[in-house]
């Protein structure tokens, strides 16, 4: 396994399997790449990546995008990372999962992580671009296979009025949700005080609601258990040493960059070449340099201004 410099493990990888989507989410960070990918990795370069990556400790793994559903082979890229996964989930805007959510099952996905930001037909569109309707037959016909399904809800100014709808929605499914605090990159950078919405006020109905409250381990995220039994997790990406200090993760471009955080572009380890060309050793040692690279972003010393 690998450690940094910090005694964070490495046991996590994001890939982004494409830049491309077909919605115009108007906080969209573009997980923090500022490129249009055009030359993807193959399902087999991700297979291969996988099954290196593995070698060293890291057996989480997420497909993302863009919107990785856009790939009409993104269930062939589940069946290839899977042999290597100790948990394979992928996180989507859910407008093509009705469509593919049993060939995902079959693949070996894990978990599906679906974007739900509203309840209202017009504040998704507006927030989105995208079809509500959508959405919600996605995930129910996902819930309905069987496939484990957990909700992510980015709070704006334009839909935070809505968390207990989220909330109940939720647990008329039997599924988790995430609730995330918009932080300031890509689109949301240049119109984040507009948008921006504290987790506060969702945080003191959490305290009061919840039978029981815990940390997920992965970033620290303070997780609660409601009657129902679902769990809701808070996500505060930006201004959270705590967050960072418990980041185990890397990211993949679709071209195959790797990227120590969402909020660093450089430097950037461009292992591409190693993974098209099966070089197993020059993407361990691509692997090695980028973890070697890794840091919290956010600290107590560094970014002490974040909490004034």
């Amino acid at each position: 396994m690998l450690i940094d410099k910090y005694g964070r493990p490495l046991t996590h990888a994001r890939v982004s399997i494409t830049s491309k989507c077909n919605y115009s989410c108007i906080f969209c960070h573009k997980e923090g790449i500022n490129w249009s990918a055009v030359n993807e990795l193959s399902p087999e370069d991700w297979s291969f990546f996988a099954s290196v990556a593995s070698k060293l400790g890291i057996v989480y793994f997420k497909i993302t995008g863009g919107e990785p559903l856009t790939r009409s082979d993104a269930a062939s890229i589940v069946r290839g990372i899977k042999p290597y996964a100790k948990e394979l989930s992928m996180t989507t805007n859910g407008s093509l999962l009705s469509k593919y959510a049993e060939e995902l099952l079959e693949s070996g996905l894990d978990r599906i992580n679906v974007s739900l930001h509203s309840l209202n037909r017009e504040v998704f569109k507006k927030l989105t671009g995208g079809v509500l309707e959508q959405v919600l037959e996605g995930i129910e016909v996902a819930v309905g296979l069987g496939l484990a399904v957990k909700l992510d809800y980015l709070i704006t100014s334009l839909n935070a009025h809505e968390y207990l709808d989220i909330i109940n929605y939720a647990e008329s499914l039997g599924i988790d949700l995430n609730i995330i605090e918009l932080i300031p990159l890509g689109l949301a950078s240049g119109n984040y005080v507009e948008l921006h919405s504290s987790l506060s006020i969702v945080e003191k109905y959490l305290e009061r609601a919840a039978v029981a409250r815990t940390k997920y381990e992965f970033q620290s995220r303070p997780t609660y258990v409601m009657p129902s039994g679902i769990k809701v997790a808070l996500v505060k990406g930006s201004c959270n040493p705590e967050l960072c200090a418990s980041c185990t993760r890397i990211r993949v471009t679709p071209e195959g960059r790797l990227k120590t955080c969402i909020y660093i572009n450089e430097p950037l380890i461009d292992a591409g070449d190693y993974i098209r060309e099966r070089n197993e050793e020059g993407l361990m040692k691509a692997l090695v340099k980028a973890n070697e690279f890794r840091k919290p972003f956010f600290s107590p010393a560094l970014y002490s201004h974040c909490n004034k």
